[in-house]
């Protein structure tokens, strides 16, 4: 092997940090935010494969500033809290400040009674989870498909583990 001299050594450390240095002017888009618990995780890596499989190229970014949104939903699932004017006032300010917010993900609304119920139900695999993600309407479905951040809520209701979600295509801009 040569032996570098110093200007040699010096040539060739000054054209490594430029390579870097215009590496680093590359736009990279945001890492994803870590779930703070494993079903999260595993709810978004199911919507991340369901998506995938759709064609989006573009993983979700877990948003906690959807959580309060996403925590009315659950209220309205659980039959807390009518699903009226009064929720959907509510719901607009919880995601004030997100760009085209989709409607909750996982709960059906009966307009005959006026009764709404989770339908989407958690299990530990994540394939499952995916499959069961064709199951949803198709404006549940398109949401997912357009969003670029979501929050997840699991909560259980009658003995089983569901969750919700709520997804938008951005945040609004200060």
């Amino acid at each position: 092997m040569k032996e570098l001299n110093r200007r040699e050594f010096l040539t060739l450390s000054g054209a490594s940090v430029a390579l870097l240095a215009l590496a680093a002017c590359g736009s990279t888009p945001p890492a994803p935010a870590v779930p703070t618990t494993g079903e999260e995780a595993k709810v978004l890596e199911a919507i991340n494969k369901y998506r995938a499989a759709a064609g989006v190229k573009e993983p979700l970014i877990l948003e906690n500033g959807l959580k309060p949104a996403a925590e009315l939903v659950v209220k309205i699932a659980k039959g807390e809290m009518a699903f009226d004017e009064k929720a959907a006032e509510a719901f607009d300010k919880a995601a004030a400040g997100y760009i085209d917010v989709g409607a909750p993900i996982g709960i059906a609304f009966d307009k005959d009674t006026g009764n709404t119920m989770p339908v989407c139900v958690y299990t530990e695999t994540v394939d499952l989870l995916v499959n069961n993600l064709s199951m949803l309407d198709e404006t549940d479905q398109a949401n997912l498909k357009s969003a670029s951040l979501i929050a997840i809520q699991l909560f259980e209701y009658g003995g089983v583990k569901y969750w919700v979600a709520v997804a938008a295509k951005g945040k609004v801009k200060p």
